[in-house]
């Protein structure tokens, strides 16, 4: 029997999207992998065969390349059943957040981050306990600097619903001292993410293996 003709309630996909995958076996959830079988064998028949020698461990173990030796399997589904197994393997591990609740840790955080020779500004999105949840690239300019609005600092906060903005941003100069248009920018900034409830924590300029802190400037007070 093709896949086709089961009742459409019996096939993988659509019972996986009705009950969970939590309801499918692991050839079922393999055969929705597949997308679909080959010439006499439809999906669940080759998700079965491949499942037979020790089930998903044994079909992780063998890796991609050894999936291209079966019979209808080329090199797409071969990297879909890969790429599937180790996004597996990859939720089970919690990832580590990263805290960024000092100057000294941005920066290096970012310095590799940021292109020295155009000058950008990035917006790093972070938790009420000061953890990274996001990262936006603002704005990108030349030599001459970047221009920008409240708006465009807050609007990616509010939509990650971070709880904290940090900014930081660079001089192609290579000198990191604070412009006059830095310092209000980010006194303008300040007030901005008060009147939404959202913390702006620190303006960090970037410079050559040197940076200042807006924060311990002062102009965030």
């Amino acid at each position: 029997m093709a896949l086709r003709d089961l009742p459409a309630a019996e096939r993988p996909r659509e019972r996986l999207l009705r009950e969970g995958p939590q309801a499918l076996a692991d050839y079922e959830l393999l055969a929705v992998v597949l997308g679909g079988g080959t010439a006499g064998e439809h999906a669940v028949a080759l998700a079965m065969r491949l499942l037979r020698e020790d089930g998903l461990f044994g079909l992780r173990q063998r890796g991609a390349a050894a999936l291209l030796s079966e019979h209808g399997i080329g090199p797409a589904r071969a990297a879909q059943v890969a790429a599937a197994l180790e996004l597996g393997r990859r939720a089970q591990t919690r990832p580590r957040r990263v805290r960024l609740d000092e100057p000294e840790q941005v920066y290096a955080y970012l310095r590799r981050r940021i292109d020295p020779e155009a000058e950008e500004l990035l917006a790093l999105l972070l938790d009420g306990r000061l953890c990274l949840i996001g990262e936006v690239r603002l704005a990108r300019g030349g030599h001459s600097g970047v221009s920008i609005v409240p708006a465009d600092v807050l609007r990616p906060a509010v939509r990650a619903g971070a709880s904290a903005i940090l900014l930081a941003h660079n001089h192609p100069s290579g000198d990191p001292t604070p412009s006059r248009a830095d310092i209000t920018t980010t006194e303008t900034l300040v007030r901005a993410a008060q009147t939404i409830g959202v913390q702006l924590v620190d303006h960090l300029v970037i410079g050559d293996n040197s940076f200042v802190s807006m924060r311990l400037a002062g102009h965030l007070s």
